[in-house]
């Protein structure tokens, strides 16, 4: 398993909030941690911003040289695996 990639989403609805994300065979974790907070929301779903936003993340990191097309793939389709998808 890879380090998590993770961000401040200053446009959360309550505030701020820290957002992690790790990926583990093709399954992705979701993790929130709102402003003050001590522990993290495992349960919260991510918004289109969230998604665009790893999205993003993920393919800066494939133009520095890292090795993320599987996770990119799998952030496209939204955390459906391919052989999920209808």
């Amino acid at each position: 398993m890879r380090r998590p990639i993770g961000w401040i989403d200053k446009k959360w609805e309550g505030g701020k909030r820290e957002v992690r994300v790790s990926f583990h065979a093709e399954n992705i974790k979701w993790q929130f941690l709102p402003a003050g907070e001590v522990d993290w929301d495992y349960d919260s779903k991510p918004t289109e911003e969230n998604w665009l936003e790893l999205e993003e993340k993920i393919e800066n990191l494939c133009q520095r040289g890292h090795l993320f097309e599987k996770e990119l793939a799998l952030v496209k389709a939204r955390g459906v695996p391919k052989r999920k998808r209808g």
